[in-house]
């Protein structure tokens, strides 16, 4: 069974804002996508498996794809309290 990625009305938005054609459809919830990275990216969180790990010592979060992980590992606040979390 697989969970809903985005709501119906968070797919609405995104169709309002695109200025491409949408040609790449996603076969297990329907979304789609301009180009062929997009789908295959948003394939990923339809897998469950999560193979970037936060770098931060005592922060084991994991995502679907290395640029969240990167954007995540930058914050300073979401390591708040962590040891070394200072040194980012």
């Amino acid at each position: 069974m697989t969970r809903p990625v985005a709501s119906q009305a968070m797919l609405d938005a995104n169709q309002r804002r695109r200025r491409h054609d949408a040609t790449h459809r996603c076969d297990e919830c329907g979304q789609t996508f301009t180009a062929v990275f997009s789908l295959k990216r948003h394939m990923q969180s339809h897998s469950g498996v999560r193979p970037f790990v936060c770098s931060v010592p005592g922060c084991n979060q994991a995502f679907f794809n290395q640029s969240d992980c990167k954007r995540h590992e930058r914050s300073r606040k979401r390591h708040k309290g962590l040891p070394f979390s200072d040194s980012l």
